[in-house]
């Protein structure tokens, strides 16, 4: 007499039930949105405020570097008073020189410093955007953000062929529906001026 065996029928089961968890688990479909990252940067008032910072950190820098350029010309005006090989013409001259060091120095600290400043504030602002999108996303139940780089005209000053600015896009067509950019810049203001006190 044959035995009859339950592994198969329990296999069978444990498979069913897999089967049935993995397709309940997926059948909500993935709901995406997009945001235009220029818009975004252009429409923040933390990020406008920031760049306001850079502006009044450039012309401080500036009224430095002016002031350094002008301590050189005062110097090598004063040299024309010396007769060449006089000890206050050597004196000067030397100035000139020490002058003239501080002064490439001073500038290329400025660059640096203005360059690096405006760095943070495009990484800042861009990490505020991700932290904000995050809290958005889970709140509307939003599976993917993806960057609108369809809407941007090409540059026609850009000297590349068209199909390398066309192949350098992810995006064809965006449905402006599903365009999150304008609630990301309303939240993120808010949470801004409630920071500022305002």
């Amino acid at each position: 007499m044959r035995r009859f065996s339950l592994l198969p029928v329990t296999l069978f089961v444990a498979l069913a039930a897999v089967s049935l968890w993995a397709f309940s688990r997926f059948e909500k479909p993935t709901t995406i949105a997009t945001v235009d990252l220029e818009r975004l940067y252009s429409g923040l008032d933390e990020h406008k405020a920031g760049e306001k910072r850079l502006e009044e950190t450039a012309k401080e820098l500036n009224a430095k570097n002016e002031k350094m350029g002008q301590s050189v010309q005062a110097l090598q005006a004063e040299l024309e008073n010396f007769k060449p090989d006089t000890p206050g013409f050597f004196e000067t001259s030397r100035k000139i020189e020490e002058a003239i060091g501080n002064f490439k120095a001073f500038d290329q600290f400025s660059r640096s410093k203005f360059e690096m400043e405006k760095a943070l504030l495009l990484r800042n602002t861009y990490q505020t955007i991700k932290s904000s999108l995050g809290d958005i996303c889970k709140a509307q139940m939003i599976d993917a953000v993806f960057l609108d780089d369809a809407t941007p005209p090409f540059d026609p000053k850009d000297t590349r062929p068209i199909m390398a600015q066309i192949s350098g896009r992810r995006m064809l067509w965006i449905n402006p529906t599903i365009d999150l950019s304008d609630v990301v810049i309303k939240q993120m203001n808010e949470n801004y001026s409630k920071r500022q006190g305002k």
